[in-house]
């Protein structure tokens, strides 16, 4: 009975700000404190479909960002992971500590300090140098939820595949990372949200010349907009509920078609 009412009270608490976007999206004014909308307009929607062909481009090309970004975190996660869980002593937490200094340096240090260098590099201006930078902030959260994942996981069953004559390569493959499948797709999904909400980065080192989703809804939210904004915010949350879909689907798909191991 109290798992029930916790329950009801989470989805309420997700809920109800969603339900509040919606009705912005079809609200011309709403002042305070009155609990309803006085005007409603559909400025919004026309706004999106007026410039349909910009938006279709930056969709685009947040997509292809963010999902660059997500599979080499990923991928770069997975062999930290594996690393720090094969390592003891300094090496294991010297890679956790690694790890957390993009929570340790905040955004704005960092872009102002890698535009100089991406500058140098001649990646200002371009999707490779968003990519890169966009690693730095995505790693840390793929990292952590693998790391955790792994460390709980270990590397006994690996050990006994070495001792029955697997390499290295076939006992990961074969062992480990079919029971990691899940916990991967998770931190693909975890990566991919905080490359395609990155607003700063992405207009530092793009310049403006690389335009993302996050790139059209913010001089909406900074004008008080918050009817266009709206509409653009409910868009960016069915393309991020999508690409989690797929992501969940494509996880569900492998667990159901991996065939285990048999031993005679």
């Amino acid at each position: 009975m109290k798992l029930k009412i916790i329950n009801s009270i989470l989805f309420f608490i997700f809920i109800i700000p969603i339900v509040i976007l919606c009705i912005w999206t079809i609200t011309a004014r709403w002042p305070w404190p009155l609990l309803f909308p006085t005007h409603f307009s559909l400025r919004g929607a026309e706004e999106i479909l007026r410039q349909s062909e910009r938006l279709r481009k930056s969709v685009f090309s947040s997509m292809v960002i963010s999902c660059t970004v997500a599979v080499i975190s990923t991928i770069i996660s997975l062999l930290t992971a594996r690393a720090a869980v094969r390592s003891e002593g300094g090496l294991n937490k010297y890679i956790k500590l690694t790890l957390s200094l993009p929570f340790i340096i905040p955004v704005t240090v960092f872009a102002t300090g890698i535009h100089q260098k991406m500058i140098q590099w001649g990646l200002s201006n371009t999707v490779g140098g968003i990519i890169l930078t966009h690693l730095v902030y995505s790693l840390p959260y793929a990292s952590f939820i693998i790391l955790e994942a792994y460390q709980a996981l270990g590397i006994k069953q690996e050990e006994q595949a070495w001792l029955l004559g697997a390499n290295h390569w076939q006992a990961f493959v074969r062992i480990a990372l079919p029971q990691l499948t899940p916990v991967m797709f998770t931190s693909l999904a975890m990566a991919y949200i905080v490359s395609f909400s990155q607003y700063f980065l992405t207009l530092m080192i793009g310049g403006g010349q690389v335009q993302t989703l996050s790139i059209l809804i913010f001089p909406y939210l900074q004008s008080n907009d918050r009817t266009i904004a709206s509409n653009y915010s409910l868009l960016f949350l069915v393309i991020t509920l999508l690409v989690m879909g797929i992501f969940s689907l494509l996880s569900k798909w492998i667990q159901r078609n991996y065939q285990p191991i048999k031993y005679y």
